[in-house]
């Protein structure tokens, strides 16, 4: 899981076919309701992890964004 969380890039377009469950909108919309606060409660780590989560979706939906203004 390390080794992967290492290896991802937020940043470019992204070629790869996704599934429902894949993509950045489902993942966003099932963290809703849920604080840092909440996770650190039940454990530290996943705490980091969250944090860790949360920051790469919201650098690769500002990626995007940028990436879709300068298409136009």
């Amino acid at each position: 899981m390390f080794l992967k969380m290492s290896e991802y890039w937020p940043f470019g377009p992204k070629e790869d076919k996704y599934r429902d469950y894949e993509k950045l909108k489902f993942i966003k919309q099932n963290l809703e309701g849920i604080t840092e606060e909440q996770v650190d409660e039940y454990s530290v780590a996943l705490g980091k992890l969250y944090r860790w989560i949360h920051l790469a979706i919201e650098f690769r939906i500002e990626d995007v964004k940028i990436r879709r203004k300068q298409k136009v």
